[in-house]
C-alpha cells in the first residue's frame, strides 16, 4: 500500500485550491505591477479598440456558449494583468472572425442557417415521429440530435448514420400488422 510521506503532506498543504484560485495562473507566473498593468490597459484600449468593443458587445453570448478563451483574453485586455503578445492578438482576431461566421454569435446569419437546416430538421422530425409510433428505444437520442442541430446549426456524419440506422430499423416492419 502506498503511504504519503511528510514531504507530500507539506506540498499538499502549500498548494491548496485556495492558492491556485488566488493566482489564477501557474505558480511561476508573476503578476504585473500596477504601473505595468496601467500601461498594458492603455495599449489594449488604443491598439485593439475594435476587438475590445466586439468582445464587450458579445460577452454574454460568449459566456453562454462557454468560449473561455475569448473571455479570458478580454479580461486580460481590460485588467492589463499580462502584456498582449502578437500570438495572443492574432488568436483573438481569428477567434472573433470565426465567431462572426457562426450563427450563434451573428444574428444576421441565423435566418440563413435556419433555411439551410430546415430540410434536415424535417427529416429528423419524420424519424422521430416514426420512432415514437413504434415506441423505439432511440426516441431520446433522436430528440437530443434534434436539439443539437437547432442550437449548433450542424450535424455530424456519425449522427446522420445513427439516424439512418434508426430510420431503417423503425421503417422495416412499418406496414406489417402487429400480432
Amino acid at each position: 500500500m502506498w503511504m504519503m510521506t511528510e514531504g507530500d503532506n507539506r506540498w499538499i498543504k502549500q498548494h491548496t485550491d485556495l492558492q491556485i484560485v488566488e493566482y489564477n495562473m501557474n505558480k511561476f507566473y508573476r503578476k504585473a505591477s500596477p504601473e505595468n498593468a496601467k500601461i498594458n490597459r492603455d495599449v489594449a484600449r488604443t491598439q485593439y479598440k475594435q476587438e475590445m468593443s466586439w468582445l464587450k458587445e458579445n460577452l454574454t453570448k460568449l459566456s453562454l456558449h462557454k468560449n473561455k478563451f475569448l473571455i479570458e483574453m478580454y479580461t486580460i485586455m481590460v485588467t492589463g494583468n499580462r502584456k498582449l503578445t502578437e500570438k495572443m492578438v492574432s488568436s483573438i482576431r481569428d477567434g472573433i472572425e470565426r465567431c462572426k461566421q457562426n450563427p450563434k454569435y451573428n444574428p444576421e446569419l441565423i435566418d440563413e442557417a435556419n433555411k439551410k437546416f430546415q430540410p434536415v430538421i424535417a427529416k429528423i422530425n419524420v424519424v422521430l415521429a416514426m420512432a415514437e409510433a413504434k415506441q423505439d428505444k432511440g426516441v431520446t437520442f433522436i430528440k437530443n440530435i434534434l436539439e443539437y442541430v437547432k442550437t449548433n446549426y450542424h450535424i455530424t456524419k456519425k449522427q446522420m448514420s445513427a439516424l439512418n440506422k434508426i430510420h431503417k430499423r423503425v421503417s422495416e416492419n412499418l406496414f406489417e400488422e402487429k400480432k
